[in-house]
């Protein structure tokens, strides 16, 4: 109903709002520079449409890191017949980001590894080629790329190995890996099959893709496989989590973050029930509180804890505070 954002700012004003779809290209302002302001100044639940590709998906992951809720991608060509068949995909996901907890604490500024450089000194021997047998793994969806900027940002560069499972397209994973570098004293990329899982390093399950781990000897590898025919959700939180359950065991620390829906409550659960350390974020930190929720009635988390403390939380595990 706006053509450009200056009008979406009257609009703002005279009336209440629960969601926007919000564009990168428009006329007078651009779609970020708009959500930057818009989640300083008038909070709302942003669902970004645009004309992702391959070349731009830095953009997504930028609308990403600043609130937005989620992106759906506009057809390049066959414009109207395209969107005909994305109207589902619109529907349900403007209906969840109705249903998000958004405030003026939500990132504001793109990720900067200068934010926490104070944090940790860095050496030559950060440990980026140390192994480990200890892992974490990390679940989320909505939400989830703003959560794990702010605990990234806080980690230190020795931390064990780190799964990252995030509900996302295969077209913004590898720049939603890059991002997260940036914002970190880690190294991290999207994983690989038969990939080590070592210290000081976080690997992004590939969008579309499913991950299981192995062991040899003191040593994890990774095992990149189709997506499931089972599952709705590729990559599938709970199918990672069974997996570091049973070739883990209490060598492990799982975390769910933000997300809807129920992915990884019944994995985080074999996890705790194998010994390993498993934490949910709570309610008030939470953009959508739905798979937290979930793990925690199913006993999966033995605890929950707000947003700021997680990397605290890794850190106890781990030995490294």
């Amino acid at each position: 109903m706006a053509p450009d954002p200056t009008k979406a700012l009257r609009y703002l004003k005279e009336q209440t709002i629960d969601v926007i779809t919000l564009d990168v290209e428009m006329p007078n302002m651009d779609g970020l520079e708009f959500l930057r302001y818009l989640m300083k100044f008038h909070p709302k639940p942003v669902l970004m449409i645009s004309s992702w590709t391959h070349t731009n998906s830095e953009l997504a992951v930028k609308a990403l890191a600043l609130g937005a809720i989620d992106c759906v991608g506009k057809p390049v060509i066959g414009f109207r017949e395209g969107m005909e068949k994305l109207k589902t995909e619109i529907i349900t996901k403007i209906r969840v980001a109705a249903q998000a907890h958004v405030s003026k604490n939500s990132l504001v500024s793109l990720p900067s590894r200068q934010a926490s450089e104070h944090a940790f000194p860095v050496s030559a021997g950060t440990g980026l080629e140390i192994t480990t047998d200890k892992v974490i793994v990390i679940g989320t969806s909505t939400g989830g790329t703003v959560a794990l900027t702010e605990i990234f940002k806080e980690l230190h560069p020795q931390v064990p190995g780190i799964i990252v499972i995030q509900h996302m397209s295969a077209m913004f994973t590898p720049s939603f890996a890059s991002s997260l570098q940036q914002a970190s004293h880690l190294r991290v990329h999207e994983a690989k099959d038969g990939e080590q899982i070592l210290a000081g390093q976080a690997l992004v399950v590939p969008g579309g893709k499913s991950l299981t781990i192995k062991k040899s000897g003191a040593k994890y590898h990774t095992i990149i496989a189709p997506p499931l025919k089972d599952s709705i959700y590729n990559p599938s939180i709970n199918h990672t989590f069974n997996s570091v359950a049973l070739v883990a065991g209490r060598n492990a620390m799982g975390i769910i973050l933000t997300g809807m829906g129920d992915d990884g409550a019944e994995g985080l659960r074999a996890m705790r029930e194998n010994g390993a350390y498993t934490i949910a974020q709570d309610e008030k930190t939470s953009v959508i509180y739905g798979m937290p929720q979930k793990a925690w009635e199913k006993g999966g988390a033995v605890k929950q804890i707000p947003l700021e403390r997680i990397s605290s939380e890794i850190h106890l595990w781990a030995g490294l505070k």
